[in-house]
């Protein structure tokens, strides 16, 4: 994928808080990453949001593995999280397991391959331009933005 030179994105950031970028500058950046990470994960025969799904299950504790959880985490339907559950369990990478406590509810886990599969994570590489950041950069970064999707979700939840 051919990247663009830093100085023709759209905002090339400045050291100096009192020369900083605007708003609507900042946000095209961030949809331009967004973009550029979403396209690297359709590999290995998922989309990005099923990558997402994936690591959601592999990560979440037994209570919140339900298409239900999966729903709220990504934000979406629950009619679109058991469609996106039932491609994966299609694939062989979720296996549901019922709840013996209470019938009604259904756990989804991981399979094998499913965690075969996550150590080629497309996330990986994005993670890893992260991890070269100076400690208190990606500090800083995780704080701006939590700070940017709570804004964001409030705004969802409010329209």
């Amino acid at each position: 994928m051919p990247g663009i030179p830093v100085s023709m994105s759209p905002v090339v950031m400045a050291k100096s808080p009192s020369n900083s970028a605007s708003p609507q500058a900042i946000a095209e950046v961030m949809m331009h990453i967004g973009h550029i990470a979403d396209s690297l994960s359709y590999t290995q025969g998922l989309k990005p949001s099923q990558w997402t799904a994936l690591r959601y299950f592999a990560g979440a504790n037994a209570s919140q593995r339900t298409v239900s959880a999966f729903a709220d985490f990504h934000a979406t339907t629950r009619g679109a999280a058991s469609q996106m559950v039932e491609v994966l369990v299609g694939k062989k990478l979720l296996v549901r397991a019922p709840v013996p406590e209470d019938r009604r509810v259904v756990q989804l886990h991981p399979t094998s391959k499913a965690l075969e599969l996550l150590r080629l994570d497309p996330l990986g590489e994005f993670a890893g331009i992260i991890a070269a950041l100076p400690s208190d950069d990606q500090y800083q970064l995780a704080e701006t933005l939590t700070t940017l999707l709570r804004g964001l979700l409030a705004k969802r939840q409010s329209a």
